[in-house]
């Protein structure tokens, strides 16, 4: 059960409910974890209401987690943007991102929204293992977690023992239920080993980017090592007989991904796309 002082905001990603999610966290004071899409931002502030966070930590600076980060730091020019250091330099400059993403996943582009600059003067290197002391007994703790991306975090609020987990452990309650390797570089060994790193800290929930809380967190970790584990495999056995296009129209042929909406069908298709590229590069 989610503890009283974190509350589940829905940013309805892409307008769809249940997609991403960002976490408002009260302590003294409110504090945000994720940012949400360009496109989330009105969705996130008009559920902030009065409040104004003092910090909104990111996992990772991909724009369904980040894109949002300038336009927040606009809004509230007092907080703090929590970010891994080799994070900073695309949120100052979001160039790489933009491109990354319409290039990636074309056909989603367009439903991210317009990403703005992040003034230097409010962002917050972190490396893993600060703590911040939030008041109220909250207190939340840096994890580096690579693989999903090499400056991906988490968040570990030690009270409730609550892990919010970015894509490190993939999806929850969602039907795009493939793991999050996409481009530009998964890194399957890294991956493995932070889902090992996670499970030390003996959180007892889950709190998931895309979507939601989950109980019975340490059984959700070795879920998702035997999924990340099972999806390369799988890739490469296919990879052997088939080109990329191949592989990702015989994917989504299969009834519990033909049947999603085309949007969700695009997701599946970046994953594919990423974990094909990790075995290209040697990355898996």
């Amino acid at each position: 059960m989610i503890s009283p002082f974190i509350e589940v905001i829905d940013a309805q990603q892409f307008g769809l409910p249940r997609t991403g999610a960002v976490y408002l966290i009260r302590g003294s004071g409110s504090i945000l974890i994720e940012s949400g899409t360009a496109a989330s931002v009105a969705t996130i502030r008009d559920s902030l209401g009065n409040l104004s966070p003092e910090y909104i930590f990111l996992t990772h600076v991909h724009l369904d987690h980040a894109g949002g980060a300038g336009h927040l730091a606009g809004a509230y020019p007092q907080a703090k943007i929590v970010v891994h250091e080799r994070g900073c330099r695309h949120l100052v400059d979001p160039t790489r991102l933009i491109e990354g993403v319409r290039s990636a996943s074309p056909d989603l582009f367009p439903k991210y929204g317009e990403p703005i600059a992040v003034s230097e003067h409010q962002l917050l290197p972190v490396t893993g293992g600060e703590i911040f002391d939030l008041g109220k007994n909250v207190q939340l703790e840096v994890i580096a977690a690579p693989g999903h991306a090499p400056h991906h975090i988490c968040l570990f609020e030690r009270n409730s023992r609550t892990l919010f987990t970015g894509d490190a452990v993939g999806n929850w309650d969602n039907p795009v239920d493939v793991p999050l390797t996409v481009p530009p570089r998964f890194d399957l060994d890294q991956g493995l080993e932070t889902l090992g790193t996670l499970k030390r800290l003996r959180p007892s929930q889950l709190a998931f980017t895309h979507f939601g809380i989950a109980n019975h967190a340490l059984a959700q970790l070795d879920r998702y090592k035997g999924e990340l584990i099972d999806w390369f495999e799988d890739l490469r056995r296919l990879s052997r007989r088939l080109l990329p296009a191949e592989i990702i129209d015989q994917i989504l042929s299969q009834p519990k991904y033909a049947s999603l909406p085309r949007i969700k069908r695009d997701m599946v298709a970046m994953c594919i796309r990423g974990a094909l590229l990790s075995l290209e590069t040697g990355s898996a």
